[in-house]
């Protein structure tokens, strides 16, 4: 009796011994962790939740963006460091400045531009602050580091190539654009649409450099303006309203027209529907309205 006493405790002790060691298994075997870079799945900043976004530097995984109303923004941290650069950065939703070697980009509320060393870039939609990190446009993250991007069902493509940081400094249109482009610009951005959101005047602005590059009308800025050969193309031309000094705002609009931002596509006319658009409706596409104007496209 004994015996059979000691076999079946010997029994029940490398049963036991074997689920220790299954037990251990357990613990050691556990999901491998993403990427330290990469922030958790569920992001919420300011009260709002954002949907994670991958983002890859030249195909390699490297990070996560934010998506906010279509847009991706992309954290700057990661960046800096593909770039060989430490980031120095605080703000809050009324505000941010970073610091990036010698390019100081800021923003402030209210806003729908971001400065950066003398320059302006577009960005309506603002930046995310999430965490201990700051997100700004893909759009923006393109021009502050000479970047080219894509968008796909994967997610954000970046191809980094040789980073560059923007070059920026005091009068920096004055000093790489014509002194005539940038006077024409502005007043014919004033005079059209000083009353309209920032979309607005960029679009004026869109559809004056759309005609520059278009071989149906001329090649430069004053010419496009002053253009008759059928009628008058902008009515402030034959009002006078051309000559009148541009407000701040127009003056941004038209740097951030030559910075690339583009509301409007290829459009090439444009209107206030409230005098007639009888005939920009019958021969042309229209593509959006924007304020007060009805923006159009040759069709196909």
């Amino acid at each position: 009796m004994r015996k059979r006493l000691a076999a079946l405790a010997l029994v029940f002790c490398l049963a036991l011994a074997g689920c220790g060691r299954g037990a251990a298994q357990a613990v050691i075997s556990v999901p491998e962790r993403p990427a330290a870079s990469l922030p958790p799945l569920a992001v919420r900043a300011a009260g709002t939740a954002y949907k994670p976004v991958p983002v890859y530097f030249d195909a390699l995984l490297s990070a996560r963006g934010l998506e906010k109303g279509g847009e991706c923004f992309v954290p700057v941290g990661p960046l800096c460091s593909l770039a060989g650069y430490t980031p120095a950065w605080s703000g809050d939703e009324t505000g941010f400045t970073l610091n990036i070697g010698a390019l100081r980009v800021e923003g402030a509320a209210g806003q729908e531009y971001l400065t950066a060393s003398g320059r302006y870039l577009y960005a309506p939609g603002g930046w995310i602050i999430a965490g201990e990190e700051l997100y700004l446009p893909e759009t923006v993250a393109d021009k502050l580091f000479r970047l080219r991007s894509e968008r796909d069902g994967d997610g954000l493509h970046l191809d980094c190539g040789e980073l560059e940081l923007l070059r920026g400094g005091e009068n920096y249109y004055e000093l790489n654009y014509p002194e005539e482009e940038l006077y024409w610009l502005s007043h014919i951005i004033n005079a059209e649409a000083k009353f309209e959101p920032l979309a607005g005047q960029i679009a004026v602005g869109n559809v004056v450099m759309n005609r520059v590059k278009s071989e149906l009308f001329p090649n430069t800025v004053f010419e496009v303006i002053y253009d008759n050969e059928h009628v008058i193309q902008f009515e402030p031309v034959g009002l006078g309203g051309i000559r009148q000094d541009p407000t701040e705002e127009a003056v941004i609009a038209s740097y951030l027209v030559l910075e690339g931002a583009n509301v409007v596509g290829d459009c090439l006319y444009f209107v206030n529907p409230e005098y007639g658009s009888g005939w920009f409706d019958s021969a042309l596409e229209l593509r959006c309205v924007i304020g007060h104007h009805n923006f159009y496209a040759d069709k196909d």
